[in-house]
């Protein structure tokens, strides 16, 4: 697995296109580890491809995110068209302590975690 650093924060969420059109389709909290992982239907990743017809090939793909040292943790109840238009992914500080902060949008987020590290994978 990859982590989202600092230096790639930025490289990552462009590769995503920041989650435009993407889903959240699973999320598992283990309470006991502090984890979550979450698997999102992700529309576009990469360079977009213009296919012969003028379509884009938007690489789509999923995206496997495990979530370290869960300090805040909030969704709202989601539906299948609840999507992700432009998600909010920053290092924070909360309580005089350094966390990176994922959410689903960054005024009125259906779902938001702040933790200590992320992890992530594409699988197929």
């Amino acid at each position: 697995m990859n982590k989202i650093t600092k230096s790639n924060i930025d490289t990552f969420i462009a590769y995503y296109h920041d989650f435009h059109d993407s889903y959240i389709t699973n999320i598992h909290y283990d309470i006991y580890k502090s984890q979550m992982v979450i698997i999102i239907d992700v529309l576009w990743a990469g360079k977009p491809i213009i296919k012969e017809d003028g379509t884009y090939d938007t690489n789509k793909t999923k995206l496997k995110m495990v979530l370290n040292g869960i300090e805040k943790v909030n969704n709202r109840e989601i539906f299948s068209w609840d999507y992700i238009n432009d998600a909010f992914l920053k290092y924070i500080t909360l309580n005089n302590k350094e966390l990176i902060c994922f959410a689903s949008d960054e005024n009125d987020p259906f779902f938001y975690v702040v933790c200590d590290s992320i992890e992530y994978e594409e699988i197929k």
